[in-house]
């Protein structure tokens, strides 16, 4: 993408639309009865990994992935004109965006290749790794507050291994179904980057994130 204002529309529009996500599809997944957490972080990044692929399609930047994991966290951020029981409530989150972005940034050469081993091995490396640096994180705040994340040997597991194998293969299967829409019904346009379409989307996402 060679126009500047492409460029950025387009930064903003995916970011948008990752912190409407983060907003409803988290909010749903947060208030279900007996849901686990590591679920909600599952699933969000199966979506997430998704909308920065198809981000990295239109504008065959790693540095405008980036740009949209920091606007969806920037997103989030708007939380803070709320009343919190912790600030963490938020930090984390918009946190955990950011360390998504850059694991996807590491691995979208292989996610963006045809090749479904290529494939794989991008989402299960990004999934793996965005948890991995997390849990260095989570290893400073426990320094700094005594909180710990994960405390039993299951928690371990089912954070490094089942949720963030499951929530891989939930992004390449949302990948693949979008390839084979694209692929069958071409007239499909993916041009709602534009700067007004980018604009709504970044209104909306801020009023629900603050509604929800």
């Amino acid at each position: 993408m060679k126009n500047k204002l492409q460029l950025i529309s387009a930064v903003i529009f995916f970011g948008s639309i990752w912190g409407i996500l983060e907003a409803t599809l988290g909010y749903v997944l947060h208030i279900i009865p007996g849901l686990s957490l590591y679920m909600s972080g599952a699933v969000l990044f199966a979506f997430a990994s998704y909308i920065l692929f198809r981000a990295y399609r239109v504008t065959n930047s790693r540095l405008a992935l980036l740009g949209v994991g920091f606007i969806a966290a920037a997103i989030k951020s708007v939380d803070f004109l709320l009343p919190l029981a912790s600030p963490f409530k938020v930090i984390n989150p918009m946190l955990s965006i950011i360390m998504e972005s850059l694991m996807v940034v590491a691995v979208i050469s292989m996610l963006n290749k045809d090749s479904l081993t290529s494939k794989v091995k991008a989402v299960v490396i990004a999934s793996i790794g965005w948890r991995l640096l997390y849990f260095a994180y989570m290893g400073i705040q426990y320094l700094t507050t005594g909180f710990v994340y994960l405390q039993t040997a299951t928690q371990y597991l089912e954070f490094f291994g089942l949720y963030a194998l499951g929530s891989a293969a939930f992004g390449l299967v949302i990948i693949y179904i979008d390839n084979f829409i694209s692929s069958h019904i071409r007239q499909i346009n993916y041009k709602l980057y534009k700067p007004v379409f980018s604009a709504l989307s970044l209104i909306l996402a801020i009023v629900l994130t603050l509604a929800l």
